[in-house]
């Protein structure tokens, strides 16, 4: 019988040993928080760890395999999940790993032939779901959807979603609810809630989990340079092919143009082709300049680092300026100039 240990994160033969475990499988070991290992006559043979409420790099030796050491080191995962508050949480892990989870009683969100997400606890996609469709009226006509981070909105934003408007009878806006921009999530969502208040045909809503984000997607699962951004977008763009689109009646999804991020360009691309082979249409809206710059949070955030407050200004709607005179704004504002 085999038994699970965890890694201490001070311990520097422990943390060489977890590296070179995870080298076998062409692994880069991102100092997670919580990673358990199995081992064989002080040999790590299997491993498991948990980042927040992802669960990650679930890896046994080939000589152990069908001995059970994926589900030992997933209920210690399990434990200490519950043991730090999460009654949720989801799996990412390789397809052939995909009957263990169904046997420890997890359901999958979703695979492709790359990687699979599996979700586990009391909040699930069916509840998420549900809970939008009782939030939006029924479907009149073409519905469209458009996933935003906004950090922060700019009229960039406000432009793609007027743009969005002229072509579908109600619009969804997701906001990627993750909390890993500068502008917190609550704020970034009430700043696009009160700036589209009065249009019955907006709805904002809060991404949730299954708005997968590069921040939460493994980037254990990419070997090579020239996979870059391939898995993450087919998993993400599955989801919304097959769960979200499907449920929510979603016939278009509308993108900004990217002219100059290539990394952006190719999602865009990707993205496209896949939700329309699902048969959700695929709009990229050219993005709007103004003086001759292209609107962006990015450019908008470095004005701010540059103490250029109100040439910022120009970039925004009248919410997010309103929001940056406030005192949570101007900390805001004091944080992306390194004073705070």
């Amino acid at each position: 019988m085999f038994f699970s240990d965890a890694i201490n994160i001070n311990n520097e033969n422990d943390i060489r040993q977890i590296k070179e475990f995870l080298d076998i499988f062409q692994v880069n070991y991102d100092f997670p928080d919580k990673t358990f290992v199995i081992r064989d006559k002080g040999k790590i043979i299997a491993t498991g760890s948990a980042d927040g409420n992802i669960l990650k790099y679930f890896f046994a030796c080939e000589k152990y395999k069908g001995q059970g050491l994926i589900g030992v080191i997933y209920n210690s995962l399990l434990s200490y999940l519950l043991e730090q508050g999460h009654d949720s949480f989801f799996v990412f892990t390789t397809p052939n790993n995909k009957m263990i989870f169904e046997s420890l009683g997890l359901k999958e969100v979703e695979s492709t032939e790359r990687v699979s997400l599996f979700e586990g606890g009391f909040y699930n996609y069916e509840k998420w779901v549900k809970k939008i469709k009782s939030s939006i009226k029924p479907k009149k006509d073409l519905r469209g959807a458009i996933v935003m981070n906004c950090n922060p909105m700019t009229l960039g934003h406000k432009y793609l979603i007027e743009k969005a408007l002229e072509n579908v009878d109600d619009l969804l806006i997701f906001v990627v609810e993750e909390d890993k921009s500068i502008f917190p999530f609550e704020d970034r969502f009430n700043i696009l809630k009160k700036e589209f208040h009065n249009n019955p045909r907006i709805n904002i809503i809060k991404g949730g989990p299954y708005i997968i984000s590069q921040g939460t997607f493994p980037t254990y699962f990419i070997k090579k340079k020239d996979e870059m951004l391939d898995i993450y977008t087919e998993l993400d763009g599955s989801i919304f092919a097959n769960k979200i689109g499907k449920d929510l009646d979603i016939d278009i999804r509308f993108l900004g143009s990217e002219p100059k991020d290539e990394v952006t360009l190719y999602y865009n691309n990707t993205l496209k082709n896949i939700l329309e082979l699902k048969g959700i249409k695929v709009d990229i809206i050219p993005r709007r300049e103004l003086e001759g710059n292209i609107i962006s949070a990015s450019y908008v955030r470095s004005l701010l680092k540059e103490d250029k407050v109100k040439e910022a200004y120009k970039y925004l709607p009248l919410s997010t300026i309103e929001y940056l005179k406030s005192d949570k704004g101007k900390e805001i504002i004091g944080v992306i100039q390194g004073y705070k």
